[in-house]
């Protein structure tokens, strides 16, 4: 008796959890759809909670508060933006045109509206520079870092101190995609910067 008990136990806490992630991914899914719909200073907390189909006392149990659960919404973006460039990077043969690859599909990134309004438009307005900054560590810098990397130990790419260059060329990648957000004409605006980011690549 005592096993099947054991047993059972570990069962319920098996579904305990599982109700917890499931709770937790139905309010990303809410929030991300309404932050990106309406903006993050439009969407209210009783919003999200509707729409996930939870009590606002799971929000909290969860997540601080709107804006923590918007990180974990802008967070969960970066990391899809991060692999969207590293797969098309991979297509490319060397380190250089690995680069030159990934900093166009990340552009194309910037032509879906919900990354617009999320991570280029509310981002910066939401998080402080800190945040955002330690989810680049964590996604499109550390990328940044290895290609420049295997570029100069490949000797495609003269010897300099990778950081900073890391550091300016993600920046000058994001202000791209900004201008691509920020266009009336977003399709125009990604030709142009496209172009732009291609002759600053290439000239590296």
């Amino acid at each position: 008796m005592a096993v099947n008990r054991e047993v059972g136990h570990k069962g319920a806490r098996r579904t305990q959890a599982e109700r917890s992630a499931a709770t937790r991914a139905a309010l990303l899914a809410a929030a991300r759809r309404l932050f990106a719909e309406k903006g993050y200073f439009a969407t209210g907390r009783e919003e999200v909670v509707e729409a996930a189909g939870v009590t606002r006392g799971a929000l909290y149990h969860h997540f601080a508060n709107k804006e923590d659960l918007f990180k974990a919404v802008f967070e969960e973006m970066e990391h899809e933006i991060v692999a969207h460039v590293a797969e098309a990077a991979m297509s490319a043969k060397g380190p250089l045109e690995q680069l030159a690859v990934g900093s166009q599909a990340y552009l194309d990134a910037a032509m879906d509206p919900a990354v617009q309004q999320v991570v280029l438009l509310d981002g910066p307005a939401v998080l402080s520079w800190e945040v955002r900054q330690g989810i680049a560590e964590a996604c499109g810098l550390g990328l940044m870092r290895e290609v420049l990397r295997e570029a100069m130990e490949a000797g495609h790419l003269e010897k300099k101190p990778v950081e900073p260059l890391a550091h300016v060329l993600l920046a000058g990648l994001h202000e791209a995609a900004m201008y691509v957000a920020r266009s009336p004409q977003p399709r125009k605006a990604r030709r142009e910067v496209g172009g732009v980011v291609e002759r600053i690549v290439g000239g590296l």
